[in-house]
């Protein structure tokens, strides 16, 4: 009698701790004004907490392959990265709080995303942990200074 009832205490306290927590809306854009505010700011270490890393810098052009930057590389070219007179920058500053938000599906059985939600040039994640992060971006003007692959960390 005793090892039934264990056996059934493990599963309920097995399958609770492993409940998936499904990202709603309203906390993707929580995440998006957040990781705006701060491109806008000039945070690199606010910022990098909202981003996955490596960060993926995705060009406009297909075929291109991404670049992938370290989050040291991030924090040392934050401001070629981002800085004020970037386009990038200049065309942030045009976004909304209440930019636009994709429709996003989570994969019950794995507890993910089932692909990156994009918000403006931004395409975020989902972690179980960390909530919302920036996993890649287009920026066009940073990846072309990049793409040469002669900064460390931004390959």
């Amino acid at each position: 009698m005793m090892k039934p009832l264990i056996a059934l205490l493990l599963a309920a306290v097995s399958s609770s701790t492993l409940a998936c927590r499904a990202p709603t809306p309203d906390s993707l854009r929580a995440a998006w004004i957040t990781v705006r505010a701060a491109a806008l700011q000039d945070e690199p270490g606010t910022s990098a907490r909202l981003y996955k890393f490596p960060l993926l810098l995705l060009s406009p052009f297909d075929g291109d392959r991404p670049l992938r930057v370290t989050k040291a590389a991030f924090n040392d070219n934050y401001g070629d990265l981002f800085g004020a007179e970037m386009q990038f920058r200049q065309e942030l500053k045009k976004t909304k709080d209440s930019q636009y938000i994709e429709k996003f599906d989570i994969d019950d059985k794995t507890c993910q995303l089932k692909w990156p939600v994009r918000v403006y040039d931004y395409n975020f994640i989902y972690d179980q942990k960390a909530g919302w992060l920036v996993k890649s971006l287009y920026a066009p003007e940073a990846y072309g200074l990049y793409k040469d692959g002669v900064t460390d960390g931004i390959r």
